[in-house]
């Protein structure tokens, strides 16, 4: 996919931001470390030293690292790397998260990258900082909408066409799902903003053109980045070449929006069945130049519905709270 982009002149960069919980074991039920808040410190905060050791290992290792902070859920946290580009961050990736859980197991704590492990509480998400340089150069640094570029606009407009088979890989769990609800801060409406975070596609504020990049905020860390960024990337480079329009930006809080028009905003899919479906019929992006092959598809779902069918064909707790005296 890279050498694809390569050819067209492209060099792909990302920047994940990958949330997890930190748990006082595996078992269940699930105990949090600490009650703290976005960005509390101590001692609310009880993961501080764990977070800096992992940060420490992460560096020792020669994998960069942007900031790191408590999130919103009860020992959620952040570790944000530093932008590179995508293969060299997908092998990252796969290291951090084992980092992260082997430091945690050497503090007798257990680390999770589960999408939604509490019911109560928000999900943990991997946002995706991404742009495209050509010739050494920013191409999503404009004169448009939040200083983007034409090439930004279009890539994003390739990210939300495509954006219900992306989820196959960027949603790649049935648990993934139970994030991407109205209601936990997850970005569920397929709409683009530079203003708020409730949107699936944020512009983050850059003091110069080398920092213009888009943010794509549905996918979470329990897929296979390789797949995850390479589809990105496939979904962008089809909206630049067949210059798709993402439509107005929606600027205001789509959290706080009227009913009667957040139902004319699309939305990521509801299940990872449905993200199945829709990559199958909307495939044609990803096997441009052999990137994906039908092949390697038709496996990729055959594989994800065997796990779909164990969690539709296994009986819930809830349902036997709800149902058993019946």
């Amino acid at each position: 996919n890279l050498d694809r982009a390569s050819k067209l002149g492209y060099a792909f960069y990302v920047q994940p931001e990958l949330e997890y919980y930190y748990l006082k074991s595996a078992d269940v039920p699930l105990r949090p470390l600490d009650m703290g808040g976005y960005f509390d410190l101590t001692p609310l905060d009880g993961a501080t030293d764990l977070r800096r050791d992992t940060v420490m290992a992460l560096e020792e290792m020669g994998i960069g690292v942007e900031f790191s902070h408590h999130e919103g859920g009860p020992s959620q946290n952040e570790i944000s790397l530093r932008y590179t580009d995508a293969l060299t961050m997908a092998d990252y990736t796969m290291t951090y998260r084992l980092v992260v859980k082997e430091v945690a197991l050497r503090h007798d704590v257990y680390a999770t990258f589960m999408p939604k492990p509490h019911a109560e509480h928000n999900g943990s998400g991997m946002h995706v900082h991404q742009s495209i340089w050509k010739n050494e150069k920013p191409t999503f640094a404009g004169s448009g909408y939040a200083d983007l570029s034409e090439t930004a606009l279009y890539y994003i407009g390739g990210i939300i066409k495509h954006a219900k088979a992306l989820n196959a890989f960027t949603n790649a769990s049935t648990n993934s799902y139970k994030r991407l609800i109205p209601g936990f801060e997850a970005p569920v409406l397929l709409a683009y903003s530079a203003r708020n975070r409730s949107a699936s596609c944020r512009i983050p504020f850059s003091p110069g053109p080398n920092g213009k990049r888009i943010e794509v905020r549905f996918p979470d860390a329990a897929g296979n980045p390789y797949l995850t960024f390479a589809a990105m990337l496939m979904a962008g480079i089809d909206g630049i070449k067949n210059k798709i329009n993402p439509g107005k930006p929606v600027d205001q809080d789509l959290y706080a929006m009227p009913e009667n028009e957040v139902k004319n905003i699309p939305t990521v899919c509801g299940s990872l069945r449905e993200a199945m479906e829709c990559l199958d019929r909307d495939r044609k992006f990803l096997t441009q130049g052999e990137v994906f092959t039908d092949d390697q598809i038709d496996a990729y779902i055959a594989l994800k519905f065997e796990e779909i069918y164990k969690v539709e064909h296994t009986p819930h707790p809830m349902e036997f709270e709800m149902y058993y005296s019946c």
